[in-house]
């Protein structure tokens, strides 16, 4: 069940990129759409809280893991939403999904324990398959801006610590108040770089669009992916997460497809079935042998 909780938050991710498109058509920038993001997630989950509120107090130790998640979320979106300004929607998939051999690397530094075969096998199936879903080509690698490759993998190492440290979340803890005050910190700490003025002048001159795309790109980045996560993470461990996280590209495939009407060739498509099955042979296959 936590498995499921863990695909869905990474399915609903996966949205975002063809919605966000359909937001900058009606006029919105990067600025507003992060600042919305937050400002209608924070309101949304801290209504959450206030009424379902029950679990265990925060002690030290979370109020801290909660600070650094909050942190990470912040550095993910300013790191990767300033890339994409550069870079080739395609590219800066390839660059955050880095985030998979990250997790497993933070994994195997933390816990000084290697994976097993299975894990390797599935983690090269992912990473060989992300290369073909994305269709990258040659002419693209060579005019990338360096600074932007770099906040490229920021963001990945920003998302594959967050994915971490939520392993460590305590469960007992009510998941609607932690994502609340996840997203606060994150709100805060972006809006240092993206100034909340942004977002009132875009809703100054766009008032319905803003409110709207606001509410969608909230729910699909921020409300559902917080909320799942927070919930599953704890019982199937950060690496599990990173690798379940994956299923975000094919559905963000499938969306550009099916929303966007982009053309996705047979490449892309034999891309997208190399990460699931990355998936299946790495959680599914190599769990089972190792109860075994």
């Amino acid at each position: 069940m936590y498995a499921v909780f863990m695909l869905l938050a990474a399915s609903a991710y996966g949205l975002v990129s063809p919605i966000l498109r359909l937001a900058y058509g009606a006029g919105l920038s990067a600025a507003a759409t992060t600042d919305g993001q937050y400002a209608v997630a924070a309101v949304v989950l801290w209504v959450f809280a206030l009424f379902c509120h029950k679990g265990k107090r925060i002690n030290r130790i979370q109020w801290l893991l909660i600070v650094a998640i909050g942190l990470m979320n912040a550095v993910f979106s300013y790191a990767y939403y300033r890339a994409l300004t550069v870079l080739p929607a395609s590219l800066g998939v390839v660059f955050m999904f880095q985030f998979v051999w990250m997790t497993m690397f933070i994994d195997i530094a933390v816990k000084r324990r290697l994976p097993g075969l299975w894990k390797w096998i599935g983690l090269v199936l992912i990473l060989l398959g992300t290369y073909f879903a994305v269709g990258v080509s040659v002419g693209a690698w060579r005019a990338m801006p360096m600074w932007a490759v770099g906040l490229g993998l920021v963001s990945a190492f920003a998302y594959a610590v967050s994915l971490y440290l939520s392993g460590y979340n305590d469960p007992a803890v009510a998941p609607q108040l932690r994502a609340a005050l996840v997203i606060t910190v994150a709100w805060i700490a972006v809006s240092f770089p993206f100034p909340p003025s942004m977002l009132w002048h875009s809703f100054r001159l766009h008032p319905l669009p803003t409110l709207y795309w606001g509410f969608w790109i909230a729910l699909l980045s921020q409300i559902l992916p917080t909320l799942l996560s927070l919930i599953a993470i704890p019982h199937i461990g950060g690496r599990m997460a990173g690798v379940l996280g994956t299923m975000e590209l094919p559905v963000a495939v499938f969306g550009a497809w099916l929303i966007n009407g982009d053309v996705v060739g047979p490449v892309r498509w034999l891309g997208v079935t190399m990460i699931l099955a990355g998936i299946v042979v790495s959680e599914a296959i190599g769990r089972k042998e190792a109860s075994m």
